[in-house]
């Protein structure tokens, strides 16, 4: 998944230089929908921005995540044909509220169709979890580890706070694609699914429109 989101971001340079390139810098409202790769999980959501002077943007967004075990993985069992997932003891979900602050960089200095942007996010995350009935492998394990795991359902609150660095893409005026690494951090004072820290890096894809 990593190896395609490498390529998209160095593909679509190419495809946006190759546009007109007499466009001149616009700073106006962006929406859209966005898709996260998280080191252990995957989101999707939506943001709106709003533009203010300076070429900074105030925004919200809002998202969803399926994450999954610190230890899960998956394994094909010939013997029956089926494949079998280890491992895997939580059914954990977050959701994260965020502010963001955007800033475009270099405005006056690169062509309209690339620009690189930072931003800050801040925010409150929701996390749900509801422990599998998976007795069979729970058993298997050593008693210090299966007190990491909980048995009933599980649901906390907590801050998040995030920082990227990501560039826009556009092909046309309106329609742009953002393409972003950012690190997110997200303690829960109680645990969740185990553990307190669930922190993580991530690649952002952002498809969006801005409004003109």
């Amino acid at each position: 998944m990593f190896k395609h989101v490498l390529f998209v971001l160095f593909f679509l340079p190419v495809l946006c230089f190759a546009q007109d390139n007499d466009l001149q810098p616009i700073h106006t409202d962006e929406y859209g929908a966005g898709i996260t790769v998280a080191m252990s999980g995957f989101g999707l959501g939506g943001f709106y921005r709003v533009a203010l002077p300076g070429f900074f943007y105030l925004g919200a967004n809002l998202d969803f995540y399926m994450m999954r075990d610190e230890k899960e993985f998956s394994y094909y069992d010939p013997y029956y044909g089926v494949a079998i997932e280890a491992n895997k003891f939580n059914r954990l979900f977050f959701i994260p509220f965020s502010v963001e602050l955007k800033r475009r960089l270099f405005h006056n200095m690169i062509e309209e169709n690339f620009r690189p942007y930072l931003i800050a996010l801040t925010g409150v995350t929701f996390g749900m979890n509801f422990p599998r009935d998976n007795n069979f492998q729970f058993q298997l394990l050593p008693p210090e580890e299966q007190k990491k795991y909980p048995r009933d359902d599980e649901y906390r609150f907590t801050f998040n706070f995030a920082l990227g660095f990501g560039i826009d893409f556009s092909t046309q005026k309106e329609l742009f694609i953002s393409i972003r690494p950012q690190y997110r951090f997200t303690y829960f004072p109680k645990s969740i699914a185990g553990k307190n820290n669930h922190s993580s890096f991530e690649i952002r894809l952002e498809i969006a429109r801005r409004k003109l």
